[in-house]
């Protein structure tokens, strides 16, 4: 949805890819339980599936794949730099079209092989790269913000006092 309204003003080429942005900042940043984030990139990966028209459940594969490698990549590089998130993030742009490219060509052999050109492909994650720590550190501030509020609204649960 933001792609679309930032469409209208920058040329679609330009634009970061913000559903892969939120999933790697989810897998560098999540606080809560694993199954929560993994359902959250699912369900970001199938938002992306009925937005763009194609295979269902195709983004929601390359979005647990995104989330897995960022989390896995997360727990043995220090990314808290720019220059590593942006790295980290230009090697999933690539690694995601190529990965929708192959699908693409596995299920629907008719529509060719789905691989973008090497410029676009280089100009989209250089786009996304440049994006990355802006989108890594916006997320991370609501997911601090969404913690912090937790701890401080504890709802206390006691069962009532039976008095004789």
């Amino acid at each position: 949805m933001i792609q679309g309204a930032l469409a209208v003003f920058v040329p679609v080429g330009w634009i970061p890819d913000a559903a892969l942005l939120l999933v790697v900042a989810l897998g560098l940043g999540w606080p809560g339980s694993l199954a929560t984030a993994l359902l959250l990139a699912t369900w970001i990966g199938f938002v992306t599936d009925l937005l763009s028209g194609t295979l269902i459940g195709q983004h929601a594969l390359i979005s647990l794949c995104a989330f897995g490698s960022a989390r896995i990549v997360s727990v043995h590089f220090n990314l808290h730099g720019a220059p590593t998130q942006m790295t980290l993030v230009a090697a999933l742009t690539v690694g995601t079209a190529l990965g929708l490219g192959a699908l693409t060509a596995f299920f629907s052999p008719e529509a060719g092989p789905g691989y973008p050109g090497s410029f676009a492909l280089i100009r989209h994650a250089v786009v996304n790269a440049l994006a990355a720590p802006f989108a890594i550190a916006a997320v991370n501030a609501v997911l601090s913000r969404l913690d912090e509020d937790s701890a401080r609204r504890v709802l206390r649960l006691e069962p009532p006092r039976l008095t004789p």
